[in-house]
């Protein structure tokens, strides 16, 4: 942002979309409430990042740049939890989504680095564009 705003290129500033506030969610408060809570669970790191990557047991990997694409296949019916590795993301997957009228709970606070610190339970991975809960073998539906 700093070199466009640099070379005076256009920007736009959506009022709307800075009102939208995003609750952030230690990871020791979301793991105490999966227990008693179904998220639906919307990583959105990029391709680029390594091959087997930790993930939370369920979580749906969709890269922020497809989300505008690929966010109908999202369900409405449970609330959202989004992470990705450092919360550099998944603040701005949250409000397209929230803006999109979906239940978005909040983000990780810390994303998986801080998750991983807190020595939460990780599922090591490969790594899909696969809209679905990837873990061992599974693919998900025909996407």
């Amino acid at each position: 942002m700093p070199e466009w705003r640099m070379f005076n290129y256009p920007m736009v500033i959506n009022p709307t979309w800075q009102k939208i506030k995003v609750k952030k969610i230690p990871p020791k408060d979301l793991r105490k409430r999966m227990d008693s809570e179904d998220f639906f669970i919307l990583d959105v790191r990029p391709l680029s990042s390594v091959k087997k990557a930790p993930f939370i047991k369920g979580s749906v990997r969709c890269p922020l740049v497809y989300l505008a694409e690929r966010y109908p296949e999202i369900p409405k019916g449970q609330p959202i939890i989004i992470t990705d590795w450092a919360m550099k993301q998944s603040p701005v997957a949250a409000k397209f989504l929230i803006a999109k009228g979906y239940p978005v709970a909040g983000v990780l606070k810390g994303g998986m680095e801080r998750w991983e610190s807190d020595k939460l339970p990780v599922d090591i991975r490969k790594t899909s564009t696969k809209l679905a809960p990837v873990s061992s073998g599974h693919e998900g539906p025909g996407h």
